[in-house]
């Protein structure tokens, strides 16, 4: 029988390609999560004991439209959060999804009661760019993990960050966009709609 190097180089190929699509869906062990308290609170698990977290989201500023001296001022809080806070912290960086569905869901609206031809042309379009940037744009976002070893602890880890909040904001984070954070940095090569 004679070697047929096309066959065998399409062999290794479908081998590396399964390797790959079988990394890509299962889940690495970046953040143990093994599940969500029903305050909300990530459950995480590392060697024989259980601890817990909470992500927030930071306050987001323009800083085109900031002043020098509140820009000072908002990096003079954040050192200062940084070194007085003593618990556990973490500051996450991700490409999340765009996800603007309520006002895809107020388009919609709009275009159903509207009577005006140019006027509804215009909704139209707006509605596919919105779309179109929710199903393929993705923008850089960061989180922010305050852990503790029972509830109890998490929660005063939480009120004791909350005192920077006029620098941080610390907006609360709803149990879906946990799990798709989650998502994200346990799969970072399948983006969150693919398993939808």
């Amino acid at each position: 029988m004679a070697f047929d190097a096309v066959s065998v180089r399409k062999q290794k190929q479908d081998k590396q390609s399964a390797a790959i699509a079988d990394k890509k869906t299962k889940v690495t062990a970046i953040f143990p999560v093994t599940g969500i308290t029903e305050k909300g609170y990530l459950t995480l698990h590392a060697g024989i004991s259980d601890y817990y977290a909470e992500v927030f989201k930071p306050k987001k500023y323009d800083l085109d439209r900031v002043t020098l001296e509140e820009a000072d001022q908002i990096e003079a809080g954040s050192w200062e959060f940084m070194r007085q806070y003593s618990a556990s912290v973490k500051e996450v960086f991700l490409n999340f999804p765009e996800s603007n569905k309520t006002q895809q869901h107020y388009f919609r609206h709009l275009i159903e009661t509207t009577r005006d031809p140019f006027r509804l042309e215009m909704l139209q379009r707006e509605l596919l760019n919105m779309q179109y940037l929710e199903s393929h744009y993705r923008k850089l976002s960061s989180w922010i993990w305050v852990f503790g070893d029972t509830v109890p602890e998490l929660e005063r880890h939480i009120e004791s960050a909350l005192q920077y909040s006029s620098i941080y904001g610390f907006e609360p984070t709803t149990t879906v966009e946990k799990q798709t954070m989650l998502h994200l940095m346990n799969n970072p090569g399948v983006i969150a709609h693919e398993e939808e």
